[in-house]
Formats: structure tokens, C-alpha cells, sequence
């Protein structure tokens, strides 16, 4: 299947849930690890036709990226990821499907400190483009240094969650904060 930028938005729309072993969660607890990585499949009651993968990872050099993928066979199409401490470069040519908010960073190379979210763009590589978060509505620009588990790295995951939808409660070890 063609994911359009029309269907990007409507399954990060979707409202879904984590699911394990068939079920269902109304709520996942996150327990600390330095570097923390998580996978959590997740799938809509609303529309279960599609299923979707979320990937949390953090470097030992508080690299940190969040990604959301819809998952279809045994691939996976990405749909948004936010990268912190990472660089990344943008096509250097647009074509009339690239949304106008991206033009102004067409060929952009951002580097390592310019923290930036990537969408789906239709036609493209899966997430090959990229906005610096300073331009986008996304409420969590920066991250603390310290790479311990903090508390600005949990409102980076709740941010993330609530951006695409994700109706799971999400619970943090409180004594590890």
C-alpha cells in the first residue's frame, strides 16, 4: 500500500492502544534504564485494520529518538519521529507533494544539536523529511543534559504519546524519578 499524506494524518489521528498478547492495556507502567529502550505494539479499536509500532531509544550520549511506525505485513511505514542529538539531511528536490511548511528545508542538514520531528511526506523515503522542533507545534524543544531517566525525557514520551494518539495510560516508576 502507498501510505498518501492524507492517510498518514488520519492513523496518527486514530486513537489506539498498546497491546500485548492480544490484549488490550488501559495502562503500561515505564520503569527506568539508562540507555532506555522500548518497543510497544499498538493497534485502534476504533479501526483495528491497521497496526502501528512505537520505538522509544536512548544513546549512552542522551541521543534520543521517538518514532511511530505504521506496520503493514512484515514492513513498516514511518509516520513521525522526533530526533534529539541527531542529525539528519532533507531531500534536495520538492515535488507538489511535499507540504509548503517543509520548503523552507528543502537540502536543510541539521545538525546534532538542532533537534528536529520528521513526517511522512508521500513519495518519499519513509520519514526523510524533517522540521527543526523550534518551527513545529510540538511542545518540548530541548531535553535536560543530564542523560539520566528525567523528568523532561517522561513529558517527551507523554508529549509523543498524546501527539499520536495513544489512549493507554502511561505510568513512570515515580520512585525513579
Amino acid at each position: 500500500m502507498k501510505l498518501t499524506n492524507d492517510l498518514a494524518d488520519y492513523l496518527l489521528r486514530l486513537p489506539k492502544k498498546i497491546v500485548e498478547k492480544d490484549t488490550f492495556l488501559d495502562k503500561v507502567e515505564i520503569q527506568q534504564s539508562f540507555p532506555f529502550s522500548e518497543r510497544y505494539e499498538l493497534i485502534s479499536e476504533q479501526d483495528d485494520e491497521y497496526t502501528f509500532l512505537w520505538v522509544i531509544q536512548q544513546s549512552e550520549k542522551n541521543r534520543i529518538r521517538v518514532s511511530f511506525h505504521h506496520q503493514e505485513d512484515d514492513s513498516k511505514t514511518g509516520l513521525i519521529r522526533i530526533d534529539y542529538n541527531s542529525g539528519h539531511k532533507n531531500p534536495e528536490i520538492i515535488t507538489d507533494l511535499v507540504p509548503k511548511r517543509f520548503h523552507p528545508y528543502v537540502g536543510k542538514h541539521f545538525e546534532n544539536h538542532e533537534h528536529h520531528i520528521h513526517y511522512h511526506v508521500q513519495g518519499y523515503r519513509t520519514l526523510h523529511w524533517a522540521i527543526p522542533l523550534s518551527d513545529d507545534n510540538f511542545p518540548i524543544k530541548e531535553l535536560n543534559a543530564d542523560p539520566s531517566f528525567n523528568t523532561t525525557f517522561v513529558e517527551v514520551i507523554q508529549s509523543f504519546a498524546s501527539l499520536v494518539n495513544i489512549e493507554t495510560e502511561i505510568i513512570f516508576n515515580p520512585i525513579l524519578l
